[in-house]
């Protein structure tokens, strides 16, 4: 111990003890690359799992079953997921990103407008998109991103629907909001098998392909959908 001298108090001699170095907090452990990994894939098997589950039983759904299908635990659901109705949101708005990006890459890699248009809509109800928004929309509140994706989707089905009309392709009376709930339109009954739904779905789109050409020209009854009836649908 070191001696400071007087302290000015009857020459009284103080003395400076170190003070004990405080204890340092120790950081959380990184998870492991291996940890990482698998919360991806679980979260990717939860999210397919509800996709599927969704568009097949509607918003009432058990979460029970769509953990059965993605090979988890409820609780894995839970701990990603604040409670259904965030699971729902998280779903719509990587579905309806996913058909924005189909629609872009079909305008930028087919030859011609109308195959772009067939492309997308072939693609799109393919993935049993016309099910799944029909089945959840109405039943979650809208969040700001899901307004964002639905307008960023409107946009480029819009432009595959104004290509196709400038070049002569698709019919002068149909709008774009026809085509997006075209789609909904295609349900085979969902007892059937998968792939005998998708087999249906594709054989009605196929009928609705041709009569949306140019080349045909009934009237339709009516006016064409506009997108705010369409918003008002599915996000009301």
């Amino acid at each position: 111990m070191q001696d400071t001298g007087a302290d000015g108090i009857g020459g009284r001699h103080t003395t400076t003890i170190p003070s004990a170095r405080k204890p340092q907090r120790s950081r959380p452990a990184e998870p492991s690359p291996q940890l990482r990994t698998d919360a991806r894939r679980n979260l990717e098997q939860v999210l397919r799992a509800a996709r599927e589950v969704f568009g097949e039983l509607g918003y009432d759904a058990p979460m029970e079953e769509i953990a059965r299908r993605a090979g988890v635990g409820v609780g894995t659901i839970y701990r990603r997921f604040t409670g259904k109705e965030a699971l729902v949101q998280r779903i719509m708005i990587a579905e309806t990103n996913r058909l924005t990006a189909e629609a872009v890459n079909a305008l930028d890699e087919e030859p011609d407008a109308w195959s772009a248009l067939a492309r997308y809509l072939r693609r799109a109800v393919g993935s049993g998109a016309g099910r799944l928004f029909p089945a959840l929309s109405g039943r979650v509140p809208v969040t700001e991103e899901m307004s964002t994706s639905r307008a960023e989707l409107n946009d480029a089905v819009g432009m595959l629907v104004d290509r196709a009309k400038a070049g002569g392709l698709l019919r002068a009376d149909v709008s774009d909001a026809d085509i997006s709930l075209m789609m909904s339109c295609l349900l085979p009954p969902s007892g059937l098998p998968h792939p005998q739904r998708l087999t249906i779905a594709g054989r009605y789109l196929e009928i609705l392909l041709d009569g949306l050409h140019a080349g045909h020209s009934s009237p339709l009854p009516g006016k064409p959908f506009t997108q705010d009836e369409l918003d008002t649908l599915f996000l009301s």
